[in-house]
This record gives structure tokens, C-alpha cells and sequence, in this order.
């Protein structure tokens, strides 16, 4: 992958093409490396187009757009879901085109295909394989990482969607897909058997595991309409701790707020997550903590969050057919800069 030079090194180097014979053409100057010192973010790009994309944000903020189809002879596809990086290679989950793409991290050049139903997303759970959330046949798909191919299928709730891995058991949020479940299903990473269920309220969306170990898992409740949109009734969201595959404590948010986006800092001791009725502002909660802030630390609401290396990032899919953005912040919530990605930006990738 080439990228242009940045910062004091390129005009260290323009001045001495300059400085050279007349007849010498200056062209542009390039330096070859891959996708290091950055972030990537998934854009899910509109419904039924087909355009999805991946971005690249380096440590001095220059942006690459559209890195996958830029060094592949086609478009990622509909729905760009999620993306991780594992064993050196990226696995883009493409929702709407029922495949995950692979590609080599160092240039994005694709190396296999695997064909998945609904994929969400994913996590490694050995050096062998990994698990891949699928709505098309509530459950997960175990990948054998040395094939890039499924080797098998465990069944779990209604609409799986976040999930980890952590103590040898990976943690599955079944959010209901277009309906309802409540539950966080436990599977023993080294058997592929399902070892449990636990209850954990309306619609589990994502799952974190903190520094000792615990699994944090973020609910957003559930709303119930009429024919004509009004409000039935509603289910309050939760924040859930788990200890040794129990619920150790559970904290209740205000019925109508319907938390989402949990994630976790680089030293695994402070969640983050948007909140709100209205208007989705971005809250912080120490693992020690008792009892949910009630105070944001970042006032604006974001499509997705992510967090790495001491900062908090948001995107912003501002009216779903142009070009989103992306946002970064210091862990107190100051804004430090954004950069323009693709369309509907969804999601955060770190290396």
C-alpha cells in the first residue's frame, strides 16, 4: 500500500528533489507500509447500493477512503457490518451480501471469501478459530481460521449480535433480531457447546470484558407500538455484570433511554456508552462505581463509539446518504479533531 509522506520527512525530501538538476522531473514522492499506527471504520453505505466501504485514519489524521476496493477489482458490497482484525488479516463482515471478506491487513488485498447467511459480528476465540454472530440462522458460525471456511454451527437465541470472548467461554448478546429476546447465551469456546443461558432484560445489544475478567453486557430495552406508532409499553435498559457465567449486579436506567454502544478503555476499568431519551449523549462508568452518572461527559449523540489508546471516537452518519464522519476525543470528552469517511459510518476497527 502506498501512502504520501507526512509531517517534517516530505520536505526534507522536496527540498532536496528541488536542489537537484533541472532536467531531474520531480514527481510525487511515495513511501510503501500498511495499515499501522491508525484506525479503521466500517461504513455500512446505503441499503440494497452495494456501497459499503472501509476507511483508514492514520496518527497524523490523513484519511484513505474506500481502501478495500481501491486495491481489489470490486466493491466490498451492501452493508459493511463490522470488521476485526485477526492473525494478521482483516475479516469484514459484509450483512446484506451474506459473506465476510478477508483481506490481508499489510494491503487490503483480498485472500478468500467465506460465505455466512446474516453476519454481525465476530471474535477470536484460539488460535484456530473464531466466532461470527449470524441473524440467518440465530446462531453462530465457528471459523477455522487456517481454511477461512465455517466448520460448524451453534445454535443460540433470537438475533445474535455483540459478542466476546473471555475465561474460555464466549458471550452472545441475542438481541431479537426484528423482534424480541433478553438473554446472553454462554458458550464453552473449547467444546462449542452451548453451557448456558442468563435472562439479562430486553434486547441485549453489546458485551465488554473488563480487567478482572467480568463481563459487562449493556441491554436497551424494549418498545412496543400500536398500528399507529403510539407507545404500548416500554421495558427499562440494563447494565449487567457477570462473574463466573452469574449475574453478580445488575443497574437499571430510566425506562425510555435505551442505552446502547458499550465499550471499554484501553486499561479495562472504565465502560462508556450512549444514553438518553432524546437525544443520545455518551456517558462514562467505572467498574468500581455503584450507580450509573447521570452527568455526560460528551454531549452529542454518535452512531457508533469506539475507543483506543486514551481516546473515545463517534461517528456520525448525519443524513444516511452522504458522506459520515468521524470524531475524536480525549477520555474526559474533549474534542480533539474529525475526519470525513463513507456513508454511514458504523463502526471502529483497531489495530
Amino acid at each position: 500500500m502506498k501512502k504520501k509522506i507526512r509531517k517534517l520527512g516530505i520536505y526534507t525530501l522536496l527540498f532536496t528533489a528541488l536542489s537537484s538538476c533541472k532536467k531531474d522531473r520531480i514527481e510525487d514522492i511515495y513511501v510503501t507500509g500498511n495499515y499501522e499506527d491508525g484506525y479503521f471504520v466500517t461504513n455500512e453505505g446505503n441499503f440494497g447500493t452495494g456501497n459499503g466501504s472501509i476507511s483508514f485514519v492514520d496518527e497524523y489524521g490523513y484519511i484513505e477512503n474506500d481502501v478495500f476496493a481501491s486495491v481489489n477489482s470490486f466493491a466490498l458490497g451492501d452493508v459493511v457490518q463490522s470488521m476485526s482484525i485477526i492473525n494478521n488479516h482483516a475479516y469484514i463482515l459484509v450483512n446484506n451480501s451474506s459473506k465476510i471478506e478477508v483481506a490481508s491487513i499489510d494491503s487490503m488485498i483480498s485472500v478468500a471469501t467465506i460465505n455466512v447467511s446474516q453476519p454481525r459480528y465476530m471474535v477470536k476465540v484460539s488460535d484456530e478459530k473464531a466466532y461470527v454472530t449470524d441473524w440467518g440462522i440465530n446462531g453462530v458460525q465457528v471459523i477455522d481460521l487456517a481454511t477461512n471456511t465455517v466448520s460448524s454451527t451453534i445454535g443460540c437465541g433470537t438475533g445474535p449480535e455483540g459478542i466476546t470472548a473471555a475465561n474460555g467461554f464466549a458471550y452472545v448478546c441475542n438481541i431479537g433480531g426484528w423482534g424480541l429476546d433478553s438473554t446472553v447465551s454462554v458458550i464453552n469456546s473449547s467444546t462449542d457447546v452451548l453451557e448456558s443461558t442468563l435472562n439479562v432484560g430486553d434486547k441485549p445489544n453489546s458485551v465488554v470484558v473488563d480487567a478482572n475478567g467480568a463481563v459487562w453486557v449493556l441491554t436497551g430495552g424494549y418498545t412496543e407500538y400500536d398500528a399507529n406508532w403510539n407507545v404500548i409499553s416500554e421495558t427499562a435498559g440494563n447494565l449487567v455484570k457477570i462473574v463466573g457465567n452469574a449475574i453478580e449486579v445488575t443497574y437499571t436506567f430510566p425506562v425510555g433511554n435505551h442505552p446502547e454502544d458499550l465499550i471499554i478503555n484501553d486499561a479495562g476499568n472504565t465502560l462508556y456508552y450512549s444514553d438518553g431519551s432524546w437525544t443520545k449523549e455518551v456517558y462514562a462508568f467505572n467498574v468500581n462505581d455503584t450507580e450509573l452518572s447521570t452527568t455526560p461527559i460528551i454531549s452529542r449523540s454518535f452512531y457508533a463509539l469506539g475507543f483506543n489508546d486514551g481516546f473515545i471516537y463517534g461517528t456520525d452518519a448525519v443524513d444516511y446518504v452522504q458522506s459520515g464522519w468521524s470524531h475524536k476525543y480525549s477520555s474526559n470528552g474533549s474534542s480533539i479533531d474529525s475526519v470525513q469517511v463513507g456513508v454511514i459510518p458504523g463502526g471502529y476497527c483497531f489495530n
